[in-house]
């Protein structure tokens, strides 16, 4: 499964994200035994925090042997 990114929020988390992507490439993550979820959250509004919430728990439904990484 290797490391999936999921982002939410403004550019800046964007950017993030996209660091977090090549520093895991980088770091030889991509074939990483039962994979990586990490979602890059924002909480600035209620509705992000909700949201946010909604697809950990989805991520832990879609990946039970993933890791689940918040930030």
């Amino acid at each position: 499964m290797g490391v999936e990114i999921v982002t939410f929020g403004c550019r800046l988390n964007a950017y993030e994200s996209e660091v977090m992507k090549r520093e895991a490439e980088a770091a030889g993550l991509g074939a990483l035994e039962g994979g990586a979820v990490v979602i890059n959250t924002c909480a600035v509004t209620a509705e992000a925090v909700r949201q946010a919430r909604q697809t950990i728990r989805k991520a832990r439904r879609d990946n039970p042997q993933a890791r689940i990484i918040v930030t």
